[in-house]
């Protein structure tokens, strides 16, 4: 099973770049339709994102205990694994699903989002949510995929999903040929059917690479991996959920400044996810490799790979954050003309630098200790940290010294910085040694 860090990552780099595009495509586009329809896809996006984490308690079990199972060379035990993790994932969906149908306008109150987009975005939302039935099989399978080192088939899937989703944007969005014209409507119409073939694919190759048929399930054997799978993923998910809840806060404090401010963070967003998804990509092969390793019992060896990985990854991202910020109007501009918001984004750009460096920190280190069992110690911190530092921080600068989306990105950059300090602490103390899951 052993591979390379650059195998496993490259894929995973262009899989998130790919599924992050589903985002984009939407931002982008809508930008050209209008910047009030970006507002509302922004907010409907942060809310549905929040309670997305929840499917990422089996997901991220999955993975772990995957990987781990086959350090140790107990590859059937894997392959359950992710028939257990399929089938407890579809029922988190469905039940979030009705949940979120019948709570979207309280939610709604509770962001206090403007008048003038309010009907856009919770009729995106409304669309969208039914389609986190298809993420759950699919988050649940590609899962598996990596811990198999198969992360290519999952890097296409996710391309050819990407392609399709660009191209029903493009007829549903501004109506060509004899397709309406549904602006926001047509952009989540888009949304679900490029979700439904992710998930269709994934569950064709996963018979056809890995021989297992999701639908036929063996409860005995589900039950076992059942508890791993959510020793793992239950901490795992709640840091995820802290950090959504508070990204919700924090778009509350964004449409109290004002629309511009919503605008603003999306674009610095989407001008970012490329330093992101390099940083989540390297955790993501290293978070493999770890768990291998601690499955095999080879501890020295997932501790050097993590640090190694660090290493060279900082110089990256800090060098491709200073060319983002020294390019930021050229960059803004590809989304807007407006003058205020390029003003805006630029000075937040500047922030950023810290943040990704921070955030790259945290990434690898957390999902290292994912991988080797560690799940509380990450919660914990993630619990203090966000809510006094990105929360806390962000109010004080934001709205009460009145800083605005410069203050904001402070109390962000502060809490990437703190915990990637904290998480890398851990990992030099090897607290984490003996936590594994898979026997």
């Amino acid at each position: 099973m052993q591979k390379n860090l650059f195998k496993l990552s490259w894929p995973i780099y262009v899989e998130l770049l790919f599924f992050m595009m589903l985002g984009i495509a939407d931002t982008l586009m809508l930008s050209q339709y209008s910047d009030l329809s970006v507002a509302a896809v922004g907010n409907a996006q942060r809310i549905t994102n929040l309670f997305t984490v929840l499917l990422n308690v089996v997901a991220i079990g999955v993975g772990v205990v995957v990987a781990q199972y086959l350090g140790a060379n107990k590859e059937k035990d894997a392959k359950s694994a992710i028939k257990s993790g399929l089938f407890t994932n579809v029922l988190v969906a469905l039940v979030l699903v009705i949940i979120l149908q019948i709570a979207a306008t309280g939610l709604y109150a509770l962001i206090r989002v403007d008048d003038s987009i309010y009907t856009d975005s919770i009729t995106y939302f409304r669309i969208t949510v039914i389609g986190l039935l298809f993420i759950a099989m699919t988050q649940a399978s590609s899962a598996g995929f990596k811990s198999f080192g198969k992360t290519k088939l999952v890097m296409m899937i996710v391309g050819c999903v990407n392609i399709l989703n660009v191209i029903l944007n493009f007829f549903l969005i501004f109506g060509v040929g004899i397709a309406p014209e549904l602006g926001v409507q047509g952009a989540a119409i888009a949304s679900f059917i490029s979700k439904g073939t992710a998930m269709v694919l994934v569950l064709i190759f996963l018979y056809v690479k890995l021989g297992i048929h999701p639908f036929f399930l063996k409860f005995a054997p589900l039950k076992n991996h059942f508890f791993k799978i959510i020793k793992i993923g239950v901490p795992s998910a709640l840091e995820h959920f802290v950090y959504q809840f508070t990204q919700v806060v924090i778009l509350s404090f964004l449409n109290t400044i004002g629309t511009f401010a919503v605008t603003t963070h999306v674009y610095i967003h989407n001008m970012t996810l490329p330093v992101l998804v390099f940083s989540l990509a390297l955790a993501q092969g290293n978070m493999v490799i770890v768990g291998w390793n601690v499955g095999a019992f080879n501890y020295d060896q997932a501790f050097s790979r993590t640090i190694t990985t660090l290493k060279k990854a900082i110089v990256v991202v800090l060098g491709v954050s200073v060319l983002m910020y020294l390019n930021a109007e050229t960059i803004l501009g590809i989304f807007t003309d407006n003058p205020e918001i390029i003003s805006m984004g630029r000075n937040a750009m500047l922030i950023v630098i810290a943040l990704e460096v921070g955030r790259l920190t945290n990434l690898v280190v957390i999902f290292s200790l994912r991988a080797s069992g560690d799940v509380i110690f990450p919660v914990v911190i993630a619990i203090i940290s966000m809510l006094g530092l990105t929360v806390g921080l962000s109010y004080v600068l934001g709205l009460r010294l009145e800083l605005g989306l410069i203050g904001i990105m402070i109390g962000l950059a502060s809490d990437e910085c703190m915990r990637g300090i904290l998480v890398f602490t851990r990992w030099l103390k090897r607290d984490w040694v003996g936590k594994q899951v898979a026997h």
